[in-house]
């Protein structure tokens, strides 16, 4: 059994799909090893350990100068011998991950596997802080990325040869439907105010410019659907996105779930969910959509394209006015025989290749990796 020592910006009670991913995967590895979290959070006091099953959390405090942030951790961990007795070192995404974790890794000698999940690598890469990803592809024992698309372009990069294919997963036996599921999304449902007979296309999550919904907007002004849907958002809406819906005169709903079975009545009172990303990693929203048997609507980018395609949802080219629109059409179009089975064909790819065993088989192969390559 390994001891590893995981740094994230993401974990609960953080919200969003990255701390959802980083909180599923502790869980399972724990299972197979001990797994110390130290989690750069102002949430909590700063370096009280709490002891957990198989591991332990550390909240690092967090600083307005990310220097000192990384200063104060190396401090920390140079007189921690939880630390330094791991026998690796996991950076889970987020700039002071990428920033700070490769150059402790070589002071304390031990091995670093670096994760790309969302945007981290993105971002970066086109930025300021460019040096600082390259720099910790080169110096990492392995690289740990959620898309095909991510390996390719860090292969590219040839820095690194030890770059591992790590797709998120979900766990299907918190997605079944329940008869007051399916209550409470009619309650939701007949409480908004929209069109007669349109259809509710859902947005979810934390919609930030790369999810692509100001593009989305503007192309459902000129489909078919346009007097025939309604669109609720299911999270956070940046201000102009409103301002836009109110230009266009777009109907639309948007609300905050509280708890997980709210929002699964939020998911299930929709038609469809769509996924504008102009660039992405691996949402969870595709498997909680598909798991719940909701169409969904899609760009080909990022880990959307490692999932969804013609066959199992409505896949358009990121970007592309035409090809969106063609696609809200061939929707709107669609019977619902033709729809449930672009839905069953999915559930069941989910149900095969993208199960909470196989993420954790695919990291405690980099783990054996690094393990037998130290010993």
């Amino acid at each position: 059994m390994m001891i590893i020592s995981w740094f994230t910006e993401n974990y609960p009670p953080n919200k969003g799909g990255m701390s959802r991913s980083c909180d599923r995967i502790i869980f399972n590895l724990r299972k197979h090893h001990t797994v110390n979290i130290y989690h750069f959070t102002n949430k909590f006091k700063a370096f009280e350990t709490v002891a957990q099953l198989n591991g332990s959390y550390t909240p690092i405090p967090v600083f307005e100068d990310s220097s000192h942030t990384l200063n104060t951790l190396w401090a920390f961990i140079n007189n921690c011998e939880e630390v330094k007795k791991s026998d690796a070192l996991v950076a889970y995404g987020s700039h002071l991950c990428l920033k700070g974790m490769p150059l402790i890794a070589k002071w304390i000698k031990k091995p670093l596997i670096t994760c790309f999940r969302g945007n981290d690598f993105d971002t970066a890469i086109f930025s300021q802080k460019k040096q600082d990803v390259l720099y910790a592809i080169e110096h990492s024992s392995a690289i740990a990325a959620v898309t095909k698309e991510k390996v390719d372009r860090i292969k590219a990069l040839q820095l690194d040869t030890n770059i591992f294919y790590t797709p998120n997963s979900i766990d299907l036996e918190h997605w079944q439907v329940l008869k007051s599921d399916v209550e409470l999304s009619e309650t939701y449902k007949s409480k908004i105010t929209r069109p007669a007979n349109a259809k509710i296309i859902g947005l979810v999550g934390y919609l930030k410019q790369k999810k692509g919904v100001d593009f989305f907007l503007s192309c459902l002004k000129k489909s078919p659907l346009y007097k025939q849907c309604h669109l609720h958002f299911v999270g956070d809406v940046e201000p102009h996105i409103t301002l836009l819906l109110e230009k266009l005169n777009i109907s639309y709903s948007v609300t905050k779930p509280e708890s997980h079975t709210d929002l699964m009545a939020n998911y299930l009172m929709c038609d469809a969910i769509a996924i504008p990303s102009i660039y992405d990693g691996m949402p969870n929203v595709i498997f909680e959509a598909g798991s719940l048997n909701i169409p969904i609507i899609a760009s080909n980018v990022g880990g959307i394209s490692d999932i969804l395609n013609t066959n199992n949802a409505f896949v358009f080219n990121a970007l592309s006015e035409a090809s969106l629109i063609e696609s809200l059409r061939d929707f709107n179009a669609s019977s619902s025989d033709s729809i449930q089975q672009k839905t069953v064909n999915l559930e069941c790819l989910i149900k095969e290749n993208y199960t909470p065993e196989h993420e954790t088989a695919n990291y405690l192969k980099i783990l054996d990796k690094i393990d037998n390559h130290e010993n």
